[in-house]
């Protein structure tokens, strides 16, 4: 019944393909054809000659690429211009689009009521916690009462930057924090940007002050501030901004550098309802806060030796040079300005009181002659109560000022904008940016290194105001051998900058040899340590 077949079963069976028609077939055949499979020595020779030759035309073009030196200069448009016209328009409506997308004060108050509604307690901390499962349905529940906009918050890659307890979940308030502060940075990015109008991504200074400007009435700090005094805080302000911001001098600042800097936090900070829930200390230590900008204020006035006097304001046509504390009541401010229109920036105790106001009082006599707002080597010695050696406040004005009277070649004079720096400095000796400012007058030589007889020539003034105040008997090399031990510089013979920002202890280095309030305070280091502590203990 099986056993044979007929022309008619032959026919109905299936076809074999050829074997060219085969995928595989043909593609083996294309392999052994091309000569990288099978093929001869010679072959393979020239494929890998083929591949040498491509790597090498590769490197030479990379090469030549690299040789061409790139434009680092697009010209800006003029104002005015259409281009000029159109680029302002699209930065408006891009940081209008970027500004409705931000969660207002109202949508956040919103999410930490979702966040508390909807997570659970930890037993044994009390925290407030979510494991993902919470931080996905809080996620749900803030989209349909705020919007999409808070969407970008509750991504699985945030969820994950905190830190989790065994059970897998994380605390609710540095998670709220993390989303405060990225609106907080995003809102001042978008209003720099506003004020950026070269739209560069740098400001200016004047930009600077304008953005602080701004900033003051909703600061609770400062939205009190008296108006005549508001033009010199944002100059004062802004100009911390730029020596840690701009420490090349280049006269501009990087918009992302200033929303990195602690600068920005610090200015923050005073959001606080009022200052009595921040400590004198913490007001004093705030570069920002009303009470700091008034005292540097005085130690300008301080240091220049003005002679104060009550006198009646004698009406004057001609204009009168005034120093660079003083204001016009206008939006502009002038170098020459007239009687009726200015204003003295006195000591705390006198600046604001209602007699000034009602008075109406102009007066000084200082040692200033011209009155340019100045001060001489003389005066500076009287900052920090002459406890700054000579021979540091001669390196300052060796290094830091290059200001000299009418240009005549007379002695320089030091200006208001270089008195910040030499405060900043001072005020922030462990930062590289405020050690780099010191270590260029400590470096007598502009060697980029300080040797052993660098040390004791700075540190032989401070022994001479020891010896004076009445202090017991140094040994110089003591001093130099524990400065050595403290920075342990790479090099056994001399310390650089680097050594000194390496040891952490670059600050009271130099405050030890330019300071002889800093070195008593490096000496009596466990008493005052102690000190600090009994209160606490108390507590």
């Amino acid at each position: 019944m099986y056993s044979g077949s007929s022309d008619g079963d032959a026919s109905t069976q299936r076809k074999i393909p050829a074997a060219s028609s085969m995928l595989w077939v043909r593609n083996l055949r294309r392999f052994i054809g091309s000569g990288a499979g099978l093929g001869s020595e010679a072959l393979m020779e020239l494929e890998t000659k083929r591949i040498l030759l491509d790597i090498f035309k590769a490197k030479q073009q990379k090469n030549a690429e690299a040789g061409t030196i790139p434009s680092f200069y697009k010209k800006k448009p003029e104002e005015g211009s259409i281009s000029h016209r159109v680029q302002r328009l699209a930065k408006y409506r891009f940081l209008k689009k970027q500004s409705d997308i931000l969660l207002n004060a109202d949508d956040l108050d919103a999410m930490w009521v979702c966040l508390r509604e909807n997570c659970v307690i930890d037993d044994a901390t009390g925290a407030e916690k979510m494991n993902y499962e919470d931080f996905c349905h809080i996620a749900s529940v803030c989209t349909e009462q705020i919007g999409l906009k808070c969407r970008r918050f509750f991504s699985p890659s945030n969820f994950m930057k905190f830190e989790k307890d065994e059970s897998g979940r994380i605390s609710i308030l540095p998670f709220y924090l993390y989303v405060m502060r990225t609106v907080s940075l995003t809102q001042a990015r978008i209003d720099m940007s506003e004020l950026d109008e070269d739209s560069d991504g740098f400001l200016q200074p004047y930009e600077m002050e304008n953005y602080i400007g701004g900033l003051i009435p909703n600061l609770a700090q400062l939205r009190d501030m008296p108006a005549g005094f508001i033009q010199m805080y944002c100059r004062i302000a802004a100009h911390k901004f730029f020596f840690f911001c701009d420490p090349h001098k280049r006269g501009k600042a990087c918009i992302k550098k200033v929303l990195l800097s602690n600068c920005l936090q610090e200015l923050m900070e005073l959001h606080q309802e009022s200052e009595e829930e921040a400590t004198d200390t913490e007001q004093a230590e705030n570069w920002f806060s009303l009470t700091s900008a008034q005292r540097i204020c005085d130690s300008f006035i301080k240091a220049e030796n003005f002679l104060v006097e009550f006198i009646k304001i004698i009406p004057s046509p001609s204009p009168v040079p005034v120093s660079l504390f003083i204001y016009e009541q206008e939006q502009k401010p002038s170098s020459s300005l007239n009687f009726s229109t200015v204003i003295l920036l006195l000591p705390p105790e006198l600046s604001f009181s209602k007699q000034f106001y009602r008075l109406q009082i102009y007066m000084f006599l200082a040692l200033d002659k011209d009155a340019s707002g100045s001060l001489s080597k003389q005066e500076l010695r009287d900052y920090a109560d002459g406890t700054l050696t000579d021979i540091f406040i001669e390196r300052v004005f060796d290094e830091h000022v290059r200001r000299g009277k009418n240009g005549n070649g007379n002695a320089r004079e030091m200006d208001f904008e270089s008195f910040l720096d030499f405060v900043l400095a001072l005020e922030n000796k462990d930062t590289p940016e405020g050690l780099t400012y010191l270590f260029r007058c400590l470096d007598l030589n502009g060697r980029g290194f300080l040797t052993t007889a660098d040390i004791h020539t700075l540190f032989r003034d401070v022994h001479q105001k020891w010896i004076e105040g009445g202090n017991y008997e140094l040994c110089i090399e003591d001093v130099r051998d524990e400065i050595w031990d403290m920075v342990k510089p790479a090099d056994p013979l001399r310390i650089t900058l680097a050594d000194l920002l390496s040891c952490k202890q670059g600050g009271t280095v130099a405050s030890m040899l330019i300071d002889v309030r800093g070195f008593w305070a490096h000496d009596n280091r466990e008493n005052l340590l102690q000190e600090e502590e009994e209160p606490e203990e108390e507590q």
